[in-house]
Parts: C-alpha cells; structure tokens; sequence
C-alpha cells in the first residue's frame, strides 16, 4: 500500500552488484562523467522505496545495464523520473 511508503529516491546502482548484495547498497552518483580518462561505471536505473518497517523495495526500471549519460540511461532515467512523480503524489 503506498500508506506503508516512508520514502523513495531515484538510485544508480552499480552493475556489478545488482542480484549479489541488498538493492541499492552500491550506488553511483550520476549527472556528471565519472572521471575523465576512466572507464564510466555501467549502472541500473531504478526507484528505492523504504517502507515504514525499514524494508527496501526496488522498482528497476532498466532492462539492461547502461553507461552514464548514454542515450539508454538518460531514456531509462527519464522514464524514472515519470514513475518517481506518480508515487510521489500518490502518497502525499
């Protein structure tokens, strides 16, 4: 029930860790190149929802992992961002 949502965040998790550890212990922050020169980190997109118990749910939005800034994540963020906006005013 979106009652029992806490709070919730758009979240970068690192690709090398989604399924092995809790979702989204391993993020990265995005917006701007990584570092130049380095190879970018390789992310999912998704919605970290925190419950009023303490439990983490996460809503992956990307199918596949994408590179920062790539036409694949800024199309998966955007589509984030969308579904971010209809929790958010579903639960006040």
């Amino acid at each position: 029930m979106y009652s029992d949502i806490l709070k919730c965040s758009i979240q970068n998790e690192d690709a090398n860790f989604k399924g092995k550890t809790k979702p989204f212990t391993h993020t990265i922050l995005g917006q701007t190149p990584f570092m130049a020169g380095a190879i970018e980190p390789m992310m999912y997109v998704g919605i970290k929802l925190t419950l009023k118990d303490g439990t983490v749910l996460p809503i992956y939005v990307s199918k596949k992992k994408a590179l920062l800034n790539s036409d694949m994540y800024l199309s998966d963020l955007k589509e984030t961002k969308s579904s971010l906006l209809k929790i958010q005013e579903r639960i006040g």
